[in-house]
Order: C-alpha cells, then sequence, then structure tokens
C-alpha cells in the first residue's frame, strides 16, 4: 500500500505565470503521490496569495506562505533559511525545486544546510513501494544515458525537476485547498546579500513550447556566429529560437532556448534543426513536431531518421544561402502586396500593412525599432500598418536596407526612378523650412554638398531631430548652435566644428539672439 507522502514544491514565482515551472513541478508531485498524502507549495515574497490561489487551481492542496516585505526580491541566503526551518519543524518526506538557474542554487544550499542528498535536474520520479523510498531518473554521460538515483534513509528526499518533459496539470477553478500564513520574524535576520536594485529583463523571445516554427540550432553550427544565423532565419521565418545542451554550454544562447530532457519539450507544426546530432534526450523532446527539416554534414547523423526532409550539409554553408533565398521570397511577397495595394486598393487576404505589422513583429521590434531602421517617424509607420497611409514607393527601398536586401531583382525600371526621384525631392524638403544658401550648385543628386544654413534667433532648424546617411560636417561661420546628437547635447561657438555620423538623429538649434549661420557638408553613400 502506497505511503501518504508529504511532499513539498518551492513556488519560483519570479516570472508567474509566464514561467511554468513550477507548475510543472506541482503536477509531477500530484502524480507521485496520488490520490494519498498531500502536495504543499512553499510560497516567499511579499503580496503573493494571489499567486497561492493559482497553485491550487494547478494541483497544490495547502500552500504555505510566508509573507514580508524582506522576501519581495529572492535572496539565496534569506530563502535558505527560512524554508530549512519549515522543513525541520513539519518534516516532509520529499521537498522539490524546478531546475531554473536560482532554484539550483536554493536546491543545493538546503540541502547542504539539512544534511541531505540531492538528486539534481531530474526527468521523473517514481516511488519504491517495497522499499518505501524515492527514485529518480537523470541524464547522465552527457545525456546519452538515464541514471537511476536512489537516496539514503535521511529525509526529506530533495530533488531538482526540469520542466523537459513534464506535463502540467490542467487550470481547475474549483479545486479546493488551503492556504496557511506562516508568520517568520526577518528583521533580524542575517543576509549577505545586499540588493542593489532588481530589473525585470525584456522577454525578447515568446514561448518556446507554444511556438508554431522553431529553428533550433546545435554543436553543429560551430560558433557564436554560425548561431546568429539560426537566429535570422527564425526572426524571418516568425518562429523561435531552440538549442540543444552544447549549443548552451558554449554560451551561444541562454538556457530558456534549451530543448530536451533537461530543457523544454516542444511541438511546432514546422521545426527546422540544424547541427544536431540527434541524441536521445533531444529527440525525446521534439517528438510533438509536426515537419521535422534536418541539415548536418554527417549523413549517418540519427536526426535523420526522424526527419521528414533532410538537408547533408555544413550549416555555416547552407544557412546563409537559405537565409537570402528566404529574404528574396519575403521582399517579393511585399512588393507584390504593396502593387495591389495601388492597384486594387485593400480588398486582399492580407493587406500591405498587416504584413509590415507581421514582419516587424517576428522580427520581435517595435514601432520606433523599425521606424529608426527605415528613417521614417513612428507615427508614419503606424498609419502604413493601419493601411491608413500608402507609402511612396521609397518606402521599400528603406525597407530592403533595414532587411539587408538587395532590391534591385524585385523593383520595376518605374519603381526605381520614383526612387531616384524621391532621393531628390527629399533632399528639397530637408531644406525647405530654413534659410540655406547652397555652396554647391546642381549637386542634389550628387555624394558630396555643401551650403550655408541660417537659422533664426532662438529658432530650431526642425521641430524634431532627424537623421540620414553618411556623414555630416557644421562649421559655425557667425552665432551660438547647441546641437543634440543622441543622448548628447553639444554647444559650438563661432569659429568651432564638429563632424559626426549623420545616421545618428541629431537636431540643431540657435541659442543666441543673432541669427546663426553654418557651413554644413554632407556625404551621403
Amino acid at each position: 500500500m502506497r505511503k501518504n507522502l508529504e511532499i513539498w514544491v518551492f513556488g519560483d514565482h519570479r516570472n508567474h505565470p509566464r514561467d511554468r515551472l513550477a507548475l510543472r513541478v506541482l503536477s509531477q508531485a500530484r502524480v507521485l503521490c496520488k490520490d494519498k498524502g498531500r502536495v504543499t507549495a512553499i510560497l516567499l515574497g511579499h503580496g503573493v496569495e494571489t499567486i497561492g490561489k493559482d497553485y491550487i487551481a494547478h494541483g497544490a492542496q495547502r500552500v504555505l506562505v510566508v509573507d514580508h516585505p524582506r522576501l519581495a526580491l529572492y535572496r539565496a541566503d534569506l530563502f535558505t533559511t527560512v524554508i530549512t526551518d519549515l522543513i525541520q519543524e513539519h518534516r516532509p518526506e520529499i521537498f522539490l525545486v524546478g531546475a531554473s538557474e536560482f532554484g539550483k542554487e536554493l536546491g543545493a544550499r538546503i540541502a547542504k544546510r539539512l544534511g541531505v542528498g540531492l538528486s539534481a535536474e531530474c526527468v521523473s520520479l517514481d516511488w519504491d513501494e517495497e522499499k518505501e523510498s524515492l527514485i529518480a531518473s537523470s541524464p547522465a554521460f552527457g545525456g546519452n544515458f538515464l541514471a537511476r538515483i536512489a537516496w539514503n534513509e535521511k529525509k526529506p528526499y530533495m530533488a531538482t525537476l526540469s520542466s523537459g518533459t513534464l506535463p502540467e496539470r490542467p487550470y481547475d477553478d474549483a479545486a479546493s485547498g488551503e492556504i496557511v500564513r506562516v508568520e517568520k520574524n526577518l528583521e533580524g535576520a542575517s543576509s549577505r546579500l545586499d540588493v542593489i536594485s532588481s530589473v525585470r529583463e525584456s522577454n525578447e523571445t515568446g514561448r518556446l513550447e507554444e511556438a508554431r516554427i522553431v529553428v533550433a540550432g546545435g554543436r553543429g553550427v560551430k560558433n557564436s556566429e554560425g548561431f546568429n544565423h539560426v537566429r535570422e532565419l527564425a526572426a524571418l521565418l516568425g518562429g523561435e529560437v531552440g538549442a540543444t545542451r552544447p549549443a548552451v554550454d558554449a554560451h551561444w544562447t541562454s538556457h530558456e532556448q534549451l530543448i530536451g530532457q533537461t530543457g523544454k519539450s516542444i511541438k511546432p507544426g514546422l521545426l527546422i534543426t540544424c547541427g544536431t546530432s540527434g541524441a536521445i534526450q533531444y529527440t525525446a523532446a521534439i517528438g510533438g513536431a509536426g515537419t521535422v527539416v534536418a541539415v548536418n554534414r554527417d549523413p549517418r547523423a540519427p536526426i535523420f531518421r526522424i526527419a521528414d526532409y533532410g538537408i547533408v550539409g555544413d550549416c555555416l554553408s547552407f544557412l546563409p544561402a537559405f537565409i537570402m533565398e528566404v529574404k528574396g521570397h519575403l521582399f517579393r511577397e511585399i512588393t507584390d502586396l504593396y502593387r495591389n495595394q495601388i492597384r486594387v486598393g485593400k480588398d486582399q487576404k492580407i493587406s500591405f500593412g498587416q504584413r509590415i505589422k507581421k514582419l516587424r513583429d517576428d522580427h520581435k521590434m517595435s514601432v520606433v525599432d523599425l521606424a529608426e531602421k527605415t528613417g521614417q517617424p513612428p507615427e508614419f509607420i503606424e498609419q502604413v500598418e493601419s493601411d491608413s497611409l500608402t507609402p511612396p514607393v521609397s518606402f521599400l527601398l528603406q525597407l530592403s536596407q533595414a532587411l539587408q536586401i538587395d532590391p534591385s531583382n524585385f523593383l520595376t525600371e518605374q519603381e526605381k526612378m520614383k526612387i531616384d526621384g524621391k532621393r531628390q525631392e527629399g533632399f528639397v524638403k530637408r531644406t525647405q523650412n530654413y534659410s540655406y544658401r547652397t555652396l554647391t550648385p546642381g549637386a542634389a543628386d550628387k555624394h558630396l554638398r555643401a551650403f550655408m544654413v541660417t537659422i533664426e534667433p532662438r529658432e530650431v532648424h526642425k521641430m524634431v531631430e532627424y537623421k540620414h546617411p553618411g556623414e555630416e560636417f557644421i562649421f559655425v561661420y557667425k552665432g551660438e548652435l547647441e546641437l543634440t546628437l543622441g543622448s548628447k547635447v553639444f554647444h559650438l561657438n563661432q569659429g568651432e566644428t564638429i563632424h559626426f555620423d549623420s545616421e545618428t538623429r541629431h537636431k540643431l538649434r540657435n541659442i543666441s539672439d543673432e541669427k546663426c549661420e553654418l557651413i554644413v557638408t554632407l556625404y551621403t553613400p
């Protein structure tokens, strides 16, 4: 008969609810104790009771909450002290921790403090009815084998669990459980960690487990530069980046992108796996993938046994060529949508603006990011994406430059002529709102131009910061000038000069009561 087990789970809620690791460990704990025993979540923090209710809906039968302002930020030493005291007081049989970076540190500290064994990065747990002890399975010998690990009689049995193959218990709004507030006097508790500040890292990636398209890289991409090709292809396809253990251990990407029994299980509609040999811990985690495309230089690599399409070749040769093909297809699609919108309006399955927005989302760019890459104001991008503005054809050129695509193969001769016209028109527009005198007549469409600019007293040369390709040289012929260059501000007096990259956003202002006269030389590629 199965013993009534008291199983505790550490509630790592730092990225809740985006990070599901703690919820998966709760699910594994419920499987372990079945209908007997009790699963308790240990929740430390400040103002976290609503998270406790979420834990109950995902399988916890009891939540011990230690709520204190000093626990608002994670401190490994302070958390170790609090949890160790709770374990010594309540004596659970098993204590489980998710194998996040913090969880692995915390688990090791608590095990050392209690003098018990800790099995690291387990992928499954079983209860031995005969011996009444816990048995864990954990990858060994580079992940090529699964080791079965047992504990001695000293309790609690401790383990850190990886989320790679652990299912999550469905959310049950009707689940019952108790939330117990535990009072701890932490005013005098010592911590050797002094948290100066804490900033949440922005999520540049989506949820790998839910991605429709995944591009994964392994040892075969050879180096960080090779792994950048994996990132670029994923961005072009609107997918997420995945990695095998060698790529993560080489620090080409973060542990968040790890696919495998010690990482994440994925089920995309399309998986492009590059330079991955096909070790069992990796293939077990991609079993739910739809179409699998494998790229490997070794024709005997095990990954080809499960691939729908196989490409025998070197990743560093194949990926750049494939990326150029994808870029070409992408830009051809965009130019076709643009022409159709000019010809028939917005009556299309997907409009030009919608495709630009998808392109921006796929590349995980904000409106401001795309505006900066194309040299347009954010309001312009918003109008294009909402289809309230059909941009000039020159926007296609700016877009191709942002994507590093040669547009010459996709633009008609008429469109190329329009772009050349827009270049000259842009030069005139840039200079028509203030007084200037050209010093290089007939050079409006040349690479090197010079002119005299006069800014009225206490006025700006343009209302907003702007940028343009090339370099700029300014000589203050008369008066005083304030130049805002990016985040820096420069004050120039008569006779002073400055040279800068005009791709940096800049703004000119006359800060004197007299006219400011400048000799400006522009070089544009």
